[in-house]
């Protein structure tokens, strides 16, 4: 039996032009899934958007309503999708996607999954709005336990409807490049081999952390080490984190290289990947750079300490702490037996969260919903 899926997802893109980490996530799935048995398509609320590309060149048929984040056309607009791609389940993410896909699935008498990524910041509307629609949920996926207690606590989810699947990577992605393609990479960021590189793959924006990295900097140039930080991403605080780097005096060790298509190969250059976020769903990125063989410092927040072992895959520190950020990164820099060690645990540690995993667990909640419906 073929199960069809239609993915309702808020928007693509964070920025109008990049994949968000739930776009990239969902190709992924797509990638790994079992076809024979299983059809995907997505819907977005938003316009066409170039991030929709990502999704349409593997294969993944994509459709634009418009109608934004608040128009209740969205919940006719769903429905029409149902019958036309005679959906058997509609999985949704992002809350306007699950306000409006609760409702249609529900017109439409096929089930819903209400997938949250994060723990984030609920407004009055959206607390009374999950509240209302909370009996129309059949099954809800939390990304961690910390994010199933927020659904829980500010989501209005029965904790009997919640499972838990981490989202997964793709490991084969990560696996460690030649010393060749290092040297050439090196070459094109003008980085000397004498110099250790630090880095961090991230989005510019408040949540992620990345001002305590940077105030950090001055501390670690004090015991005269010899390093780059690299940031690889962007975001609307790109700006004020340049502005701080000058003010820091710190400009000569840290590069901005905005969002890279060549991630997988970047982190291979890493020799220490920092995770200073405020607040985290499932990271990924912790998962990733355990695959890449990163020595990582990372904030101990949200879902972290589901997927990192403090000490073994990963060196923790509390959130909003560069005093801590620095001694830690000094602390690895000066100790390469510590930093390989903490490496080799990390990518036999990362195994367990690979893509097929996460996609086994999801094929397997939509056959269980679409058994139960019928």
């Amino acid at each position: 039996m073929m199960i069809h899926v239609l993915h309702v997802i808020d928007k693509l893109s964070m920025d109008g032009t990049n994949p968000s980490s739930c776009t990239v996530l969902i190709g992924d799935w797509f990638a790994n899934m079992d076809t024979k048995h299983f059809h995907m398509s997505v819907c977005t609320l938003r316009d066409p958007d170039p991030a929709g590309s990502y999704l349409e060149v593997r294969g993944i048929k994509v459709h634009y309503q418009g109608y934004g984040k608040i128009s209740p056309a969205n919940i006719k607009a769903i429905s029409k999708l149902i019958t036309s791609e005679q959906a058997d389940i509609v999985h949704l993410h992002g809350y306007s996607a699950a306000n409006f896909g609760r409702i249609a699935a529900r017109l439409k008498g096929i089930p819903n999954i209400v997938h949250e990524h994060a723990v984030l910041k609920v407004q009055p509307h959206q607390y009374i709005a999950d509240k209302l629609l909370a009996r129309f949920t059949d099954v809800a996926i939390a990304v961690s336990g910390n994010v199933k207690q927020f659904m829980i606590r500010s989501r209005s989810i029965p904790e009997n409807k919640i499972q838990i699947i981490g989202n997964g990577i793709q490991l084969d992605k990560y696996k460690e490049i030649d010393d060749a393609l290092k040297q050439q990479k090196r070459h094109e960021l003008g980085i000397a081999n004498n110099v250790k590189i630090v880095g961090t793959v991230t989005r510019l924006r408040e949540e992620k952390g990345n001002e305590y990295l940077i105030r950090a900097l001055p501390m670690m140039l004090e015991q005269g080490l010899n390093f780059t930080l690299l940031i690889i991403g962007d975001g609307p605080l790109r700006d004020k984190l340049e502005c701080l780097v000058n003010d820091l005096g710190v400009e000569k060790v840290v590069k901005f290289l905005g969002f890279r298509s060549d991630v997988p190969e970047l982190l291979s250059l890493f020799d220490i990947q920092v995770i200073p976020s405020l607040t985290e769903g499932f990271p990924l990125c912790l998962a990733e750079a355990m695959a890449s063989k990163n020595a990582v410092v990372a904030s101990e927040v949200g879902g972290m300490n589901e997927i990192g072992r403090d000490g073994e895959t990963v060196l923790f520190v509390p959130p909003k702490n560069s005093q801590a950020i620095a001694e830690k990164i000094i602390y690895l820099l000066n100790n390469d037996d510590i930093t390989e060690k903490l490496s080799e645990n990390a990518v036999n540690y990362s195994t367990i969260f690979s893509i097929k995993n996460s996609v086994n667990d999801l094929q397997h909640v939509y056959e269980e919903l679409v058994k139960r419906s019928h």
